[in-house]
């Protein structure tokens, strides 16, 4: 029997999908067995919320432990310093083999020097008339298979009114068989199959749904009927109440008015969403059964999570926010996280809220690594073996300038500069439908956690990966407690 002084990483992560449209975080409609199962054999954490509510962002996010104002992958078209340090590069220099599959959005030069091997998909571009959008791997595949012209009449579809009237949704003329996220998860096995036993490895693996546009192809696209979907209690509501962004995005954001998304067109729309996200469980089913086959579950870690949500109707609009409509609704940000360890407790629900950058020091201490001074996730390990996770008074996320603080009973949203802002409470308002920020009853509640908000960026100011001349991290702990003249 061969010994694992190390164990395998595998993170597969999805796409845009929210915590609330899978069946172990309490929906009952979708069908999602592979991702039971894994939180049946590990831990599930309920309220995991990501970083950033876009991809590139909060991929980095997760990547590196550090909040994006940090890292310096602060949008969609902003990569990370070139001096950050990712898990990919944290495994290989312990000795894995890191692998990269589908979709990665890390940017071309972090993208290689945090994986030694890649098979890359790209991502599905919704607004892209062509498949040349997408990564030449996943091109040079489709046609030697024959399915070249499939992707070009999907994309094509794209140029027609007909996906704008129907705000993106439609069936892809690609065979469900060489489908992006098909295609991601048979590469993924493929190097799964291919692994030397007695070698550990890091494997990352991107699949690109259920991100927009909604067109997940045959027989999914039909596993869902619009009529059985839940249209959010909050999807006629109005934005009067709001930032001014908010409103702006409804009416023009990424080219679509929503403000003409009625109910059956919505119906439809979340009906591929659904079907999408079923898709991607069988590739998680596929990834898991491929461990099983070559025995390595038994020293294998896996992690299943999401870079971030999807609005699906909330308020009335679809996708997320973008650069220029910064918006941080919890549907947007909270993303399901399960971890399974070899010793990890099976089944077990973690209420804790947790940030999606502690995934990175959890993986590097699950593998016995020590964790870099200046990665500011928290381990969960303690949590994985039924101790207490780390406690946070607050979560963090961010949208370019625009700040989040999430407790446990209220929640604000910050825009600097401006005389507006948003303050919910979430015990009696969950789905952030009544803006407190100017309600005098408030003030003292939102002057507070203005204040708070401060505090937390203050201490989330930390030096680039480097020496120190102040080992260990001082950040963590310098003014978290009250000043003593010790020279008294």
């Amino acid at each position: 029997m061969p010994h694992f002084p190390h164990p395998n990483i595998v993170v597969i992560l999805s796409d845009q999908l929210r915590a609330d449209c899978v069946g172990c975080y309490g929906n009952p409609i979708i069908r999602t067995p592979h991702i039971d199962a894994l939180a049946a054999s590990g831990v599930r954490f309920a309220q995991t919320f990501a970083q950033h509510p876009q991809c590139a962002p909060s991929r980095a996010a997760l990547m590196t432990g550090r909040y994006p104002h940090v890292n310096g992958a602060i949008s969609n078209h902003t990569g990370m310093a070139d001096n950050e340090v990712t898990l990919g590069e944290y495994f290989q220099a312990a000795g894995y083999r890191s692998i990269g599959v589908g979709k990665l959005h890390l940017f071309d030069r972090k993208e290689k020097a945090s994986f030694t091997d890649t098979m890359l998909s790209g991502g599905q571009n919704s607004d892209a008339t062509s498949p040349d959008c997408l990564h030449e791997d996943y091109k040079r595949w489709l046609k030697a298979h024959g399915h070249w012209e499939d992707a070009v009449k999907a994309y094509a579809i794209h140029d027609t009114e007909a996906y704008w009237d129907n705000f993106q949704a439609n069936v892809n003329p690609i065979p469900a068989e060489a489908f992006i996220d098909t295609w991601v998860g048979d590469r993924a096995v493929d190097f799964i199959h291919n692994q030397p036993a007695e070698s550990p490895f890091f494997m990352f693996v991107g699949l690109p749904n259920p991100h927009t546009p909604f067109d997940c192809p045959e027989p999914y696209a039909s596993l869902y009927h619009p009529d059985e979907m839940p249209v959010p209690k909050t999807f006629r509501r109005d934005l009067a109440n709001k930032p001014p962004m908010h409103a702006a995005f409804k009416r023009a954001g990424r080219q679509i008015n929503y403000e003409h998304l009625d109910e059956p067109r919505l119906r439809q729309a979340m009906a591929y969403y659904y079907g999408a996200v079923t898709l991607v469980d069988d590739q998680v089913g596929k990834i898991i059964a491929a461990l099983e086959a070559r025995s390595m579950m038994d020293h294998t870690v896996i992690a299943f999570c999401s870079d971030h949500g999807e609005f699906l109707g909330h308020f009335g609009m679809l996708t997320k926010s973008i650069d220029e409509y910064p918006m941080l609704y919890d549907v947007g940000l909270k993303v399901p996280m399960i971890i399974r360890t070899p010793d990890s407790m099976k089944g077990k629900t973690v209420e804790d809220p947790v940030e999606l950058i502690d995934l990175c020091p959890t993986l590097l201490g699950s593998a016995g690594l020590e964790m870099a001074p200046e990665v500011q996730g928290r381990s969960l390990q303690a949590a994985l073996t039924g101790e207490k996770s780390p406690h946070r008074d607050y979560i963090f996320a961010e949208s370019g300038a625009v700040k989040m603080l999430r407790g446990s009973r209220y929640k604000l949203v910050y825009y600097p500069a401006q005389p507006y802002g948003e303050l919910y409470d979430l015990a009696t308002d969950p789905d952030e439908c009544y803006n407190l920020y100017d309600d005098p009853e408030h003030q003292k509640t939102r002057d507070r956690m203005i204040r708070d908000l401060l505090d937390r960026l203050i201490h989330t100011e930390a030096p680039r990966h480097g020496a120190s001349n102040r080992e260990p991290a001082y950040w963590r702990y310098l003014y978290s407690r009250p000043f003593e003249d010790n020279n008294e």
